[in-house]
Order: structure tokens, then sequence, then C-alpha cells
């Protein structure tokens, strides 16, 4: 028995990757995989395994996260730009510029992602 529970689980190690990107596997599956990639914040990984789940609810959700993430990031970039228009030490400057254009790619990666959990619903 033991023998036989450990080829099990060496078959779901080796096949799981290539059919979980076939979309042959049940949709309860994929959402599964959305669910603990959008709980480690991968939201590509996230979008791929919601056009095989077709979970609309899902998708939903997504948006709704990638909408308060690039809330707040839009709330840091405010901040930065305040800082970048108050007189400051030379040093600090530079730095809040770098930050500021982390934050504005920050800002279109979230819409591209928004973009494409959009394109699910339709």
């Amino acid at each position: 028995m033991l023998g036989l529970n450990l080829l099990v689980r060496l078959g779901r190690t080796l096949f799981s990757g290539p059919l979980a990107d076939s979309g042959v596997l049940p949709a309860s599956y994929y959402r599964h995989l959305a669910l603990a990639a959008m709980e480690e914040e991968n939201y590509p990984e996230a979008l791929g395994y919601l056009k095989w789940a077709q979970d609309r609810l899902l998708t939903q959700v997504l948006i709704l996260r990638l909408r308060l993430l690039a809330a707040r990031h839009d709330r840091q970039r405010r901040g930065l730009e305040e800082l970048l228009a108050s007189p400051g030490p030379n040093g600090r400057q530079e730095t809040y510029r770098s930050l500021l254009a982390e934050e504005e790619r920050a800002l279109e990666l979230l819409g591209k992602y928004e973009e494409a959990a959009q394109a699910l619903l339709r």
C-alpha cells in the first residue's frame, strides 16, 4: 500500500504542471490554484488559472483586489509627488524620483492586469 501511495504522489508531482497548463482538469482545481496565486499576490498566474476556471465571481474578486492595490499605490505616488514638490536635500529628491518611477510602473502593471481580468468577464 505504501508503494502505491508513493507512486500516486510521484505521478501528481510529475504531471500536475503539464496537465494544469492544458486546461483539461476540473474547474475546481483551477479555482484552488487561482486562490493560492491570489494569496501570494501572483496576479499573472492567477489570471492564467482563472482563464481555465471560468469563475466570474472569483474574477471579480481579483479585480477588486487589483483596484484596492492600485489605490494604495496611487496614494503613495501622490505622497511622493508632494515630497518632490517641497524643497529638500538633493540626495532625497533622487530617491523620491526613483520611488515615483517604481510606483508609476506598478500602477501600469496593475492596470494591465485589471484589463486582462475584465477581458475574462466578457
